[in-house]
């Protein structure tokens, strides 16, 4: 079997990209990969007046800065944990499309990692689970997390973020 060169983890907050993320360090680190995280904040990359009356690009500067902080944590944890390339991306879009088709595509991804579910039940609900959607169009390996580093059940209240 040929080890992953290039390991996407999807980060939008939940506790579930929190242990995708762990397990994403310890195959990253197996493996010698790049780790690549990435938290896609949904919505509209070039916001303007025909969408909902928004004209200011900034709009999501206050959730970009909360993730670009998060994911400098977790960077330094997977530093620290002794992986040794790792690169960190937040981006404003469609996370669907985002972690399955430009991200993967530009970045030679060959495994990708999510959580079973993530923070949006009401869009889930509406246009379906992101991780359903990664599963069926991404160009590579997926692993869908549902447990922790040990592959043992997990207690959801017992998982945490970096502080920010």
């Amino acid at each position: 079997m040929t080890d992953y060169q290039n390991i996407l983890v999807g980060i939008d907050g939940s506790k579930q990209s929190q242990l995708a993320f762990q397990k994403s360090v310890a195959i990253a680190k197996r493996d010698h990969a790049c780790l690549h995280l990435l938290s896609v904040v949904n919505g509209e990359p070039y916001p303007n007046a025909i969408t909902f009356g928004i004209s200011d690009k900034g709009i999501y500067d206050k959730v970009i800065d909360k993730m670009k902080a998060l994911l400098a944590k977790m960077k330094k944890q997977a530093e620290e944990a002794g992986v040794e390339k790792i690169v960190t991306s937040v981006m404003v879009g469609n996370a669907k499309v985002a972690l399955t088709e430009t991200y993967p595509v530009d970045h030679q991804i060959d495994l990708i990692l999510v959580g079973a579910t993530g923070l949006n039940t009401i869009g889930r609900m509406i246009i379906g689970s992101t991780t359903a959607y990664i599963v069926r169009q991404a160009p590579c390996d997926v692993i869908v997390v549902k447990t922790n580093a040990e592959n043992k059940p997990v207690d959801l209240k017992q998982v945490t973020y970096p502080e920010i």
